[in-house]
Formats: C-alpha cells, sequence, structure tokens
C-alpha cells in the first residue's frame, strides 16, 4: 500500500509513518503543506493519504479536492485538531473519513488494515483485465 501522510508538525509524521512501518508498509511518502501534497500526488498514486487542515501555506481544506481529482482512487482521512463545524459539501464529498486529533493508535491502525484491505481489492479487481482468454 502507498501512503502519504500530510502534516506540518513533525512528530505526527513520524508517529503515523512509525504505525505504518509497524504495519509492515514501507511505501510510505510525507508532505509538509499542501502544495508539497498536490506535488508528491503529481509524481506517484497513493492508497491512503491522512491530510492535515491547518498548514502553512495552502490549508487541507484548500487542496483536498485536487487531491482527490488527481487521486480519484485513495482513500483520504482528513485528520486535524482543527475540524470546523461547518465543513463544506465539497470537503465532505472529497473526503472518506474524518478523524479529530489525537489519534489513538487503535482508531489509526484501523485506518491502515482498512485501506490496505481495499488496495489489495483493487489490485485483485485490475489483474482480472490481464488473466488469461481461457479464464474470462
Amino acid at each position: 500500500m502507498k501512503l502519504l501522510i500530510v502534516d506540518d508538525e513533525e512528530n505526527i509524521v513520524a508517529f503515523f509513518s512509525a504505525l505504518a512501518r509497524a504495519h509492515t508498509h514501507v511505501d510510505i511518502d510525507t508532505a509538509g503543506s499542501g502544495e508539497e501534497a498536490l506535488a508528491r500526488v503529481l509524481r506517484k498514486t497513493y492508497d491512503l493519504i491522512t491530510l492535515d487542515i491547518h498548514m502553512p501555506g495552502a490549508s487541507g481544506l484548500e487542496v483536498v479536492a485536487m487531491l482527490r481529482n488527481m487521486n480519484p482512487h485513495a482513500i483520504i482521512a482528513l485528520i486535524s485538531g482543527y475540524l470546523p463545524e461547518d465543513i463544506s459539501s465539497e470537503v465532505a464529498n472529497c473526503t472518506d473519513v474524518m478523524l479529530p486529533k489525537p489519534v489513538g493508535v487503535a482508531i489509526f491502525n484501523q485506518l491502515l488494515e482498512s485501506a490496505d484491505r481495499i488496495s489489495r481489492i483493487m489490485d485483485q479487481i485490475r489483474l482480472l483485465g490481464t488473466a488469461p482468454a481461457a479464464l474470462r
């Protein structure tokens, strides 16, 4: 599974990265701003994107729709200590889950496990197109 962790707090990035590595995920990229996240998604597709709201430069709320359009099959988890009560429908429609900080280990592990299952199922579906004609 390919994971992008977007947060300007280094301790949050280190925590989420350590939990992902504990689940044997090694394809982990990080970004400290919305602009950096967009640059990463231009070069690579991800299965799971965790996205903070308040960051220097473009906020998570400002880039979530672009991230969704650029990486439509990714699970996008908006994770922030500043979840506004009035999230716009555009943001809500671009986000798969919104989690308030601090995110507990059990919740983050469940997010990783669920995204990993979805990623594996999508890989299996894509392989159907490469099956020999006799099996189709």
